[in-house]
């Protein structure tokens, strides 16, 4: 009885150890993966794999800048719902039926010399070969995979313009996790220039070379749902555990950086200025002795500018961090 009870043991812990190593084995190829159709480093925080349910589920996926940028966060996406076609899959066919993905944050990056982060993607490279070495090359470059329905949700996109001085001018766009739909995908680099693509068409960057691979990959002929709208509000906001009387220093001389302040009183955590020939007002509030509350808001003409205020803010967030 004894050794039956050890056996069943044993083999219980085998079974653990194979599930450990089996989620260990697929997260480094998907990160592998994922690194050699973009160019750049990837990382995932876990991989959890579901073979009866046919599922995956992956958190904390982080894309960081290619080579030549910032080491910092790319791209954001805490969480990747998979459902995939088990049967297909064994025969070598990549088959998912959906893949649902929630991208927190995208973050571009404009360098001194005019670049753009995510034109130094792999994926981006493709619209600069010659018609003829493209077509020829094309099959065997991209990375085939069948992915049925498509479901994507966008928090921010954040702006980092550093061709205009030391500082960076940031805008921030706030596209509010709406969903959209996309069907029948057909490659790994497809996949990623939709992404991009889509989080960066309601920004104001124009020319960026990711567009052209889109439109080359047939991103441009993907059914879509409803387009994303930025919201009209003209303030951003943001709760830091720091105490009140850091936060309006580091909001203060932050202002000063990026503008000229106006009016400026401490004992109401207001600071008025005119940055960017935006009319900006920056109040700074306790929440608790250990929380306070930055609200900027940012109008040019009376009309809302949140992009604006979400780039003021993004600096201060910066400076706190």
């Amino acid at each position: 009885m004894k050794k039956i009870l050890l056996i069943a043991v044993i083999v219980l812990i085998a079974l653990s150890v194979i599930a450990v190593l089996k989620d260990q084995i697929i997260k480094s190829t998907v990160t592998m993966a994922a690194s050699q159709v973009t160019g750049a480093p990837t990382t995932i925080d876990s991989f959890s794999l579901g073979i009866i349910k046919q599922t995956v589920t992956i958190k904390g996926f982080k894309l960081y800048n290619p080579p030549g940028f910032p080491t910092e966060i790319f791209v954001d996406m805490p969480t990747i719902h998979v459902a995939f076609v088990l049967g297909d899959i064994l025969r070598k066919n990549i088959h998912f039926k959906e893949i649902e993905i929630s991208l927190k944050e995208l973050v571009i990056i404009k360098d001194k010399e005019g670049k753009l982060n995510v034109d130094a993607l792999k994926v981006a490279e493709e619209p600069q070969k010659p018609k003829e070495e493209t077509a020829q090359k094309r099959p065997s470059e991209q990375m085939p995979l069948q992915i049925d329905l498509l479901k994507l949700s966008i928090g921010k996109i954040i702006y980092k313009d550093f061709s205009k001085g030391e500082t960076p001018q940031i805008d921030v766009y706030d596209l509010g996790y709406k969903q959209k739909t996309y069907q029948n995908i057909t490659s790994a680099q497809q996949l990623v220039a939709l992404i991009l693509s889509e989080a960066m068409k309601n920004t104001a960057i124009k020319g960026a070379k990711i567009y052209a691979a889109s439109a080359i990959l047939g991103v441009g002929f993907l059914p879509a749902g409803v387009a994303f709208t930025l919201m009209g509000k003209d303030s951003a906001q943001n709760d830091f555990d720091i105490p009140f009387d850091k936060v309006y220093a580091v909001a203060a001389d932050t202002v000063k950086t990026l503008g000229e302040i106006k009016t400026e009183d401490k004992a109401s955590g207001i600071i008025k200025a005119l940055i960017d020939k935006n009319d900006v007002t920056v109040r700074v509030q306790s929440v608790t002795a250990k929380t306070t509350r930055v609200l900027v808001q940012a109008k040019r003409l009376l009309l809302p500018k949140p992009q604006a205020a979400g780039g003021v803010l993004q600096h201060i967030i910066d400076k706190l961090k």
